[in-house]
């Protein structure tokens, strides 16, 4: 055996802690697997029945130090609520990106929505980016796994095994389908956006209408004043809002190995309203100085004024991206305060009446969706300083203090009966503690939050962090 040294030298990837939206690093969990029975503290409520959906990236396999979480692998949780029992069950989305790495056994798209640094052995995939880790998304009977700058995949609700990818039986003109879409609770239909719909960086996004039995029934093109983000939208009964936020798509930049996005300070966040049952062509632009938004809460149209609510920063909300110059943003500058905006269409001004509610810090809205698109009472959001329900009519807060080191995630309002009034039912979030590498699911009374849980299904591990999801009632 020759003892003289190789010339070559593998060197095993590391996993690397990759910052999260709580400010916290997210190691993977890489688990899939099935828990009958969690163990229970308290009182599941016996009328609560049906499953909870979460999705979040959870990396396969070894990725670059600076990668970020947006990039990783997309993993279904589901949590079945029956007859006072919880069970767990969580699997990997088996996109094509995943599958290759799988057989591949490393890492081969290396980069978030930039092929310049992927591996040699990388294919050359249609939806390259398509990682299914963003929605969790119940529509109609049916689960998807949504990813904004590519068509979803479809998710078995019971048995969370991958599905064909979707694109409205081939009707979908767009390349990308927004992770976030809305569902008008009159008609059912299924309102979204493509950002980026032709892949040519320029600004190019879709207005995207499915009806309730999720077929394509509109598809229109405009082009956004400058190519920024848009990762969610609103829409109310009259009138459809896009949101272009402040981080600047440079193609330059990505052939020379650098973030897809890049925070521009100097840029404004742009807001275009038009009519609903109107055209693209229609659409007018606002103007709103140092507010960046990630997420809506709601938005409604009341007479001439069109009202969006939601969680603004005045700076960059997205700090693993750097600013225009490449360098780091004010972490503090990024945390979202719930904001309304208020835009007057019979004014000539330009930009809308901004109104940031104080001490109303957090991120990750949700509501009773009965009311989407309509004028509403109440809403929930994850703060720093816990789970919050804010009354609109008020201004009152109430708040469930969980701290560091529990994490909360995104919660989902399940009413207590379809008919209950708006906000009667349950507050239902996943959570966990990298302290001590445990976690669960907490559901509270939406209404008294602030009782704390009134029950907590734990689980002997953490799972991975998900962004966002829903609840199927009857599906157990």
């Amino acid at each position: 055996m020759s003892t003289e040294a190789s010339s070559s030298v593998y060197v095993q990837p590391k996993f690397h802690a990759i910052p999260s939206f709580y400010g916290r690093k997210q190691q993977s969990v890489r688990l899939e697997g099935d828990l009958h029975d969690c163990e229970i503290e308290g009182i599941v409520p016996p009328e609560l029945s049906g499953t909870l959906y979460g999705v979040g990236p959870d990396a396969q396999y070894p990725t670059h130090e600076d990668d970020i979480i947006l990039n990783g692998d997309g993993k279904v949780n589901a949590w079945t609520i029956n007859d006072g029992h919880i069970d767990f069950k969580t699997r990997y989305v088996h996109t094509e990106r995943y599958d290759a790495e799988y057989e591949a056994r490393k890492k081969l798209f290396n980069m978030y929505r930039n092929p310049v640094k992927d591996d040699p052995d990388a294919p050359v995939l249609e939806q390259r980016d398509n990682t299914g880790n963003t929605y969790a998304w119940y529509f109609d009977g049916r689960l998807f796994a949504l990813r904004e700058d590519s068509h979803p995949n479809e998710i078995d609700p019971i048995t969370l095994e991958t599905k064909e990818v979707f694109d409205f039986d081939g009707a979908l003109k767009s390349t990308s389908l927004s992770a976030h879409g809305k569902i008008d609770p009159d008609t059912g239909e299924w309102w979204a956006f493509g950002m980026y719909a032709d892949r040519t960086w320029t600004g190019e996004c879709n207005l995207i209408v499915a009806d309730k039995h999720a077929r394509l029934i509109r598809e229109e093109q405009f082009q956004a004043p400058y190519p920024g983000m848009m990762h969610d939208f609103a829409v109310t009964k009259e009138h459809v809002i896009f949101d272009i936020q402040p981080f600047r798509v440079d193609e330059r930049r990505m052939k020379s190995g650098g973030q897809f996005y890049a925070f521009d300070p100097d840029q404004p966040s742009l807001w275009g309203i038009m009519p609903r049952d109107g055209s693209v062509e229609e659409i007018r632009w606002f103007r709103a100085p140092n507010v960046v938004c990630g997420h809506i809460m709601n938005a409604y149209t009341k007479g001439k004024t069109v009202i969006v609510d939601a969680p603004a920063a005045p700076g960059n909300s997205f700090p693993f991206f750097t600013d225009v110059e490449g360098n780091p943003t004010d972490i503090e500058l990024g945390n979202a305060t719930i904001t309304r905006l208020i835009f007057d269409l019979a004014g000539e001004s330009d930009q809308p009446k901004v109104v940031r509610v104080p001490g109303a810090v957090g991120e990750m809205p949700k509501i009773d969706d009965r009311f989407a698109m309509r004028e509403y009472k109440y809403g929930f959001f994850r703060g720093f300083g816990g789970l919050y329900r804010i009354d609109w009519d008020t201004l009152e807060m109430r708040n469930y203090p969980m701290v560091a080191p529990d994490v909360l995630h995104e919660c989902t309002f399940v009413p207590r009966e379809p008919d209950s009034p708006e906000g009667e039912g349950w507050l239902i979030a996943q959570w966990g503690n990298p302290a001590t590498n445990r976690g669960g699911v907490v559901i509270f009374d939406a209404e008294h939050i602030e009782d704390g849980p009134v029950a907590n299904a734990k689980i002997p591990f953490q799972t991975h962090m998900t962004f966002h999801g829903s609840f199927a009632r009857g599906v157990v």
